[in-house]
C-alpha cells in the first residue's frame, strides 16, 4: 500500500505497480462507491476511456444508479448499473481479469458488489486495484494506491494517466478525458475552495481547461441541473433544519415520506448538506436520510479541526476530516437518538480540548 506524505505527487516507479496491473489485463471492471459522485464517476470516465484506448475491454459497473446532474459524463461513456439479480451484471466479474476501485477504500462502501466480487476472487483470476484519497484506508485489494493528501482521485488519476502517457508513449489525455477529470476535481473540492485544494490542483485544472475541458459548461451542468422534485425536496427539507446547542450543531432528518411526497430520489438529498453548514456558528452538521431497505445513511460536515471521519469511522464509514459519512442498519428512529447524542459529546470534546 502506498501512501505519500504530503505535498508531492507519486512518480512514475511509484505508479509501477499500477500501471504493470493494467497493461497485464484484457478485461476490466472500474467500479466506484454506493451514492456516486462527481469524483468517482469522473476518475471511472478517464480512466476508462485511457484504458479502451489502449486496447483492453473496460465496464464501468456501479452499486447505484448515476445522479442526473452527471448524466453528461453517460453521454462520454457508458456506466452501467449492476442489479443483484442480473446474471449479465454477475457474470462481468468472471469474464473480468482485473477490477478497479476508485474513490473508495473500503471493502464495503462498494455494497451490494462486494459479494459478488468476493467470490469472484476466490473462484478465479479476479485481481483488484484501488486508487483513492480517503483517510484511514482498508487493505482489501491486491495494489492499493492511497494519497490522502490530494484533493481528489481525479488528481489521482490525472497523475496516473500522465505517468501511463510517459511509460507508453501514446497520447492519451484528450479532450474527454480532461472534461471527466475536471469533473473529478472540480466536484471534491467544492469548486476549487476546500482546503485540499492546493497550487499543484489549480495548476491541474488550468492544463486540462488547455486540454479541452469546459468549466462553464461542466459547472452548469452538474450544479445548475436540478430536476423540479429536488427543488420540492429542498424547500421542504429547509423548513425542518434543526439548529441545536447554542448554534453549533445544525441536522436534518429526510424521511421516505418526504422523497414518496416529493417524487424524489436518494440522490436528490446530495447537495442539502451544504445548508446546514450554512450558518456562521455551526461547527457540525448531520444529514440523516431513510433509506428505502431499512438503512439510515448519514453524512457529517465540519468546520475547522473536528474529524467527522472517525465519528463515521466508529459506524463503519469514512471519509475525510471535514465530510464523511456512514450507513446505518438501524431504523431512522433509533439512528437519530444514537447519532445525535453521539455528535453532542463529539463536538463538545472537540470544542474543549
Amino acid at each position: 500500500m502506498i501512501i505519500p506524505e504530503h505535498g508531492r505527487t507519486l512518480t512514475q516507479e511509484e505508479w509501477r505497480p499500477v500501471i504493470d496491473e493494467m497493461l497485464a489485463s484484457s478485461h476490466i471492471i472500474l467500479s466506484t462507491h454506493e451514492n456516486s459522485d462527481g469524483d468517482g464517476l469522473g476518475s471511472q470516465v478517464a480512466l476508462s476511456l485511457v484504458l479502451k484506448a489502449l486496447g483492453k475491454e473496460v465496464v464501468i459497473l456501479n452499486p447505484s444508479e448515476v445522479p442526473p446532474n452527471y448524466m453528461f459524463l453517460r453521454e462520454i461513456h457508458e456506466i452501467r448499473l449492476f442489479r443483484d439479480h442480473d446474471e449479465e451484471s454477475i457474470q462481468e466479474f468472471f469474464l473480468a481479469d482485473l477490477l478497479i476501485v476508485l474513490d473508495a477504500n473500503l471493502h464495503d462502501r462498494v455494497g451490494k458488489l462486494w459479494p459478488h466480487v468476493e467470490f469472484a476472487r476466490e473462484a478465479g483470476r479476479l485481481r483488484m486495484l484501488c486508487i483513492d484519497h480517503h483517510l484511514e484506508p482498508e487493505d482489501f485489494t491486491d495494489v492499493t494506491v492511497c494519497e490522502t493528501y490530494v484533493s481528489s482521485t481525479g488528481e489521482l488519476v490525472c497523475d496516473l494517466i500522465t505517468a501511463m502517457e510517459q511509460h507508453t508513449g501514446r497520447h492519451l489525455l484528450t479532450t474527454d478525458v480532461a472534461s471527466a477529470l475536471y469533473t473529478a476535481i472540480m466536484t471534491d473540492t467544492g469548486s476549487f475552495r476546500f482546503s485540499k485544494t492546493s497550487p499543484y490542483t489549480y495548476r491541474l485544472a488550468g492544463m486540462l481547461v488547455d486540454k479541452g475541458a469546459d468549466p462553464e459548461m461542466i459547472y452548469d451542468r452538474i450544479y445548475n441541473s436540478l430536476t423540479p422534485e429536488s427543488l420540492q425536496l429542498l424547500g421542504l427539507s429547509l423548513t425542518n433544519i434543526k439548529i441545536v446547542d447554542h448554534g453549533l450543531i445544525s441536522w436534518l432528518f429526510i424521511s421516505q415520506e418526504m422523497l414518496d411526497q416529493t417524487g424524489s430520489k436518494l440522490f436528490d438529498t446530495d447537495l442539502i448538506i451544504r445548508y446546514l453548514l450554512s450558518v456562521p456558528t455551526v461547527r457540525v452538521a448531520v444529514l440523516l436520510v431513510e433509506m428505502q431497505d431499512g438503512r439510515t445513511k448519514v453524512s457529517f460536515r465540519s468546520r475547522g479541526k473536528i474529524w467527522v471521519n472517525r465519528l463515521a469511522n466508529h459506524y463503519g464509514g469514512g471519509g475525510h476530516m471535514n465530510a464523511a459519512g456512514c450507513l446505518l442498519r438501524m431504523s431512522a428512529e433509533k439512528a437519530k437518538m444514537v447519532i445525535l447524542d453521539d455528535v453532542r459529546k463529539f463536538t463538545f470534546e472537540h470544542i474543549n480540548a
